[in-house]
């Protein structure tokens, strides 16, 4: 139903802009052969100089900002596709899928895939939101994920889970580096000031996470990183705690073999 106005306008557009390029094209030739003060060629010169540039570079200029106004919605749209509009990370789908993909592609000299999984939870957030507003809570979350952006390479990827959750993966990365790299946000997020309605707020975090080796299902990772969330959670505010996942100790679904 919503095609045919579409068609109606286009239809009309057409037949519109075409008679107001005869109508500019008699016009054009009425004032230069209504005279003799001109020679025919001079005239047609003329003519072939005119007409170009009274039609054409409106024609060329409507269709250039057409064609940036459609590239525009479509870099809008596939940023809403793969990424959170509030904190710009990637949201948890495209997470998903490119954890997949780099997590194959990073294999060790022996042939085996390795890395680290992190669940970063923002533990204060909540009360951001209910005591100041759900805007001050979204501002809290985009501090920290700039924050966790700054304290990673650009090989990690970082994401959204929901909506106090980050997921980082770091390809590669050794149980000493997660540590680093854990350390470094958490200690980076708290140093950062964070004031809602003028008053000052400490950021913290709880962070879950898992070292794993060959090939274990991102479900499987994400299970283990976020029973280690919650492990950190027990310890008090702002705990980190770490598991390290073989393939001799769980199976493809991240489940521990007996």
């Amino acid at each position: 139903m919503q095609s045919k106005p579409r068609w109606t306008w286009l239809i009309a557009f057409t037949l519109l802009g075409t008679l107001a390029a005869v109508g500019l094209s008699f016009l054009v030739h009425y004032l230069l052969f209504s005279g003799d003060s001109i020679d025919p060629y001079r005239r047609s010169l003329a003519v072939a100089l005119v007409l170009p540039v009274l039609i054409t570079a409106p024609l060329l200029v409507y269709i250039g900002q057409t064609m940036e106004e459609l590239r525009r919605v479509k870099r809008e749209r596939s940023f809403s596709v793969a990424y959170d509009p509030s904190t710009e990370v990637y949201n948890g789908n495209m997470f998903t899928t490119l954890v997949e993909r780099r997590r194959a592609a990073t294999v060790s000299e022996a042939g085996r895939t390795f890395g680290a999984l992190l669940i970063v939870e923002a533990e204060n957030t909540r009360d951001i939101s209910i005591d100041y507003g759900f805007n001050w809570g979204e501002k809290s979350m985009r501090q920290i994920a700039s924050v966790i952006r700054a304290n990673v390479r650009r090989s990690d990827v970082v994401g959204r889970l929901s909506g106090s959750e980050f997921g980082v993966f770091l390809p590669g990365a050794t149980v000493e580096r997660a540590q680093e790299v854990g350390d470094r946000i958490r200690a980076a997020v708290a140093e950062a000031p964070f004031a809602a309605h003028g008053e000052e707020i400490e950021l913290s975090l709880d962070i879950g996470g898992v070292i794993f080796e060959d090939q274990i299902e991102f479900r499987g990772l994400m299970r283990i990183a976020s029973e280690q969330l919650a492990l950190a959670r027990q310890n008090g505010p702002d705990g980190f705690r770490l598991s390290s996942l073989n393939a001799l100790e769980s199976n493809e679904n991240g489940e521990s073999r007996e």
